[in-house]
């Protein structure tokens, strides 16, 4: 008996039509027509803001990332001197407010301290990094006396315990060398991964205090993102914080939610490699055409790094990173490649306006792949630092959820098979 053969030839049996979404009034992919998310769920935890809805339309405005009610500019702007900004970041989503100075040192020598990758197993044999990860978080089930414990105090240590660990996990399984501690205890989270990774303290000021803003702009992004609704609908089980945690790096494995900054990086690659460095307009419109008319790269008909579900008109983390960017290109003699990019990135609102009648933005991925490549940092690490970073946010959704709503996620669908 040859399964595959059979499921094949069965497959239009199990094929639904994409009418039938508007027939029955189910919202596919939880989007409303105009493309605004199916509202779900409250949270004072982060917002997202991209549009206005007034009289029933929708408006476009300048795109807004906040935080317990903190635009991330100003949080970026609040970083002290030693650059414990993903810190600063972490206690305001966990707890709910700013941390003062002595709070903020204090829960980085936490959080120092608690880290632990004693049962890091770096000889399992996995080709997906965040795939190790999930397995170390799930370990640590093992290894809690307590483990479902559903008291929100219980939870919250065991969301610092990982949330500690988890660059620990993912660094020694990248390098494959177990890594149990941090390096440089009196630094910050951002510098000791940087002084992992390149395995010395040979790196500036503004290298460090750019890994630290890439984490803070990580950190959380709303409630709705696939990752953060996973660990929701996990945490309204009332199942384990580790499971929840470890369910929300699958969904971020998925390449249509966390992979594309590395899709963004290496289609920079493929212009460099076949047009050099350039600010030609007329070149890199031209560019964007032939990726858009699926003639150039992976020919799939996009630009990575361009639009954005939520925001149209601008995406503050691409502000905050391009800025950067500028600066640490200067500082490594590569302006050339920012500069191709900048204008590319022109180039590509362009198109999307002519050929696409889209107005949107460059978002969070158009210039992040850019600034790990110039910290020194290998493509297979972008996904699994974004997650590092946003598992302060999972940690603060999952007890947010476990505190206010105690009601199991049970959505409902429509049945369009034969009776």
């Amino acid at each position: 008996m040859n399964l595959k053969e059979i499921y094949l030839e069965n497959e239009t049996i199990n094929r639904i039509d994409p009418s039938l979404y508007g027939i029955y009034h189910v919202k596919a992919g939880l989007r409303n027509e105009n493309g605004t998310g199916v509202k779900v769920g409250l949270t004072k935890i982060s917002d997202v803001v991209g549009y206005k809805v007034e009289h029933g339309k929708k408006n476009h405005i300048q795109g807004r990332l906040v935080y317990r009610g903190y635009d991330i500019e100003e949080l970026a702007q609040r970083r002290t001197q030693e650059n414990l900004g993903f810190e600063m970041t972490a206690f305001l989503l966990i707890f709910g407010k700013l941390p003062t100075h002595r709070q903020l040192l204090d829960f980085h020598k936490e959080l120092i301290k608690t880290a632990d990758a004693s049962q890091v197993d770096i000889h399992y044999q996995t080709s997906n990094l965040l795939n190790a990860i999930q397995i170390e978080v799930l370990k640590l089930y093992g290894d809690d006396k307590d483990p479902d414990s559903d008291t929100l105090e219980q939870r919250m240590l065991k969301g610092i315990y990982i949330l500690a660990s988890m660059p620990l996990f993912m660094l020694s399984h990248y390098k494959k060398e177990k890594i149990e501690k941090y390096p440089l205890p009196d630094k910050g989270i951002a510098e000791n991964v940087l002084c992992i990774i390149r395995g010395n303290t040979h790196y500036t000021d503004l290298e460090a205090s750019i890994l630290d803003l890439l984490f803070m702009l990580h950190a959380d992004h709303g409630g709705g993102n696939n990752s953060t609704f996973t660990n929701v609908v996990m945490s309204s089980t009332g199942t384990d914080i580790y499971s929840c945690i470890s369910a929300a790096l699958g969904s971020l494995k998925g390449p249509r939610h966390g992979g594309a900054n590395i899709k963004t990086s290496a289609m920079f690659q493929a212009i460099f490699d076949e047009y050099g460095t350039t600010t030609d307009e007329k070149i890199l419109r031209n560019i964007a055409k032939r990726l858009l008319e699926k003639d150039f790269f992976d020919h799939a008909g996009l630009i990575y790094g361009i639009g954005h579900a939520i925001y149209t008109k601008s995406d503050p983390r691409c502000q905050l990173i391009k800025t950067a960017c500028k600066s640490l290109a200067r500082e490594k003699d590569k302006m050339d490649e920012f500069h191709t990019l900048e204008a590319f990135e022109k180039a590509s609102l362009y198109q999307m306006r002519k050929l696409k009648h889209i107005e949107t933005c460059a978002n969070v991925d158009f210039y992040s792949g850019f600034a790990y490549s110039l910290l020194g940092i290998e493509d297979s690490l972008f996904t699994p630092l974004f997650g590092m970073a946003r598992t302060s946010g999972w940690v603060a959704h999952h007890l947010e959820n476990r505190q206010n709503n105690r009601k199991l996620i049970r959505p409902a669908n429509v049945y369009v098979g034969d009776e």
